[in-house]
């Protein structure tokens, strides 16, 4: 009896023990802090400590457990950090320019969802993630979203009119994403909403949808995505269209990438159209190191009745956007970076490098930040 007793707790450890095996939390995150100096032509320059210049700076869990047959069950919980202040970043709360805003300590305002995933039949994610068109920013922007140098300089600004709540992230989402065992072929589907009362007079504010759907072999990988915003407020009644379209293609010797986007803005007044194309690539530097480049045009081509003044580009005001960098990596998990742009506005456009003051109208706006990042 004795021994039998012994089996059977031996049995039950081993059986604890396998199951703990089969789940896995990780903390992670990036610390990336840096000196920045802006200048806007006709208003002055402004040097600060900055952060995110490489990468951007965050703290994150994530885990995952294995059900058996092939099913996983996971969550992501992943927030900003501003380390230059010690602080988290606001996060909107239901995908409305007039929806609460929440900042503290930490904020998961980046990804914060909870999946079921098979092996065979793809992943659905409940919470809040990256809407479908900027999965293509990260990925087709030489800069990855993040500095000085970043496409969304142009791609998001002068679009005033109508707040973005949903421009790089959205909340209560439901979405979708195909399996890996697809040839190349990858994509996902995404649905949020603002939570309304079907009976009120903004029933759809902050409702949205979108996909993004792409293929990847070898040294070649090419997506498209759109992402459709609705937003009903007493301001402003309208909605707002994001598509856009990437690839890269890595030749050994450089990495070359391209990233076209289309925003389109439709108000009672009128409709704002933005489209930007961009060019760029990294070239490695022995094995320690990579330039970065890229170039980007804006066009725009808003109806005249939404040419504004104050803080905003006046729409058929163009801008042209340079920037150069450079990555050296002290280890796997630390790099030092330097990166500089510049915008050239046309008319009396007041396009500026992120994190800088709106230039005089018609006059450039550039920056430059060195940095240090360390991932953990």
């Amino acid at each position: 009896m004795k021994q039998r007793t012994l089996w059977m707790w031996s049995a039950l450890g081993l059986a604890c023990g396998a199951a703990h095996a089969q789940s896995s939390v990780t903390l992670f995150g990036v610390v990336d802090v840096g000196v920045l100096h802006t200048r806007a032509g006709g208003v002055g320059s402004v040097t600060a400590l900055g952060n995110g210049g490489l990468s951007t700076s965050r703290i994150g869990f994530r885990g995952t457990e294995d059900l058996g047959g092939g099913l996983r069950a996971g969550f992501w919980l992943e927030g900003s950090l501003n380390p230059d202040s010690g602080t988290g970043r606001a996060t909107n709360t239901n995908n409305q320019p007039s929806g609460a805003t929440t900042a503290g300590p930490l904020v998961f305002d980046r990804m914060s969802f909870v999946s079921l995933s098979h092996t065979q039949w793809g992943e659905v994610r409940l919470g809040r993630d990256f809407i479908p068109t900027h999965y293509n920013s990260i990925y087709f922007d030489p800069f990855n979203a993040n500095g000085v140098a970043r496409a969304g300089n142009l791609t998001f600004s002068g679009v005033g009119t109508a707040p973005l709540p949903t421009g790089i992230t959205g909340s209560n989402t439901v979405s979708y994403w195909l399996p890996r065992q697809l040839g190349g072929v990858y994509g996902m589907a995404m649905a949020g909403t603002g939570e309304n009362l079907s009976n009120a007079a903004n029933s759809d504010d902050g409702n949205f949808a979108g996909a993004r759907l792409g293929y990847a072999s070898g040294a070649f990988d090419v997506a498209a995505a759109v992402t459709r915003s609705q937003f009903s407020s007493t301001a402003t009644i309208g909605n707002y269209t994001h598509a856009n379209i990437g690839g890269s293609w890595d030749a050994g010797f450089a990495k070359f990438f391209a990233l076209y986007n289309r925003v389109t803005v439709k108000l009672a007044a009128g409709s704002v159209r933005k489209n930007t194309a961009e060019v760029g690539a990294h070239i490695p530097v022995f094995d320690v190191g990579r330039i970065r480049l890229s170039y980007a045009y804006l066009d725009d081509s808003s109806d005249s009745a939404l040419r504004t003044a104050g803080g905003q580009p006046r729409s058929g005001d163009d801008a042209r956007q340079f920037g150069v960098g450079y990555v050296h990596n002290l280890s796997k998990r630390t790099a030092l970076y330097g990166t500089y742009a510049r915008i050239s506005n046309r008319g009396e456009a007041r396009y500026t490098v992120s994190g800088g003051s709106a230039p005089v109208g018609g006059h450039s706006s550039s920056g430059w930040e060195l940095g240090v990042r360390h991932t953990f």
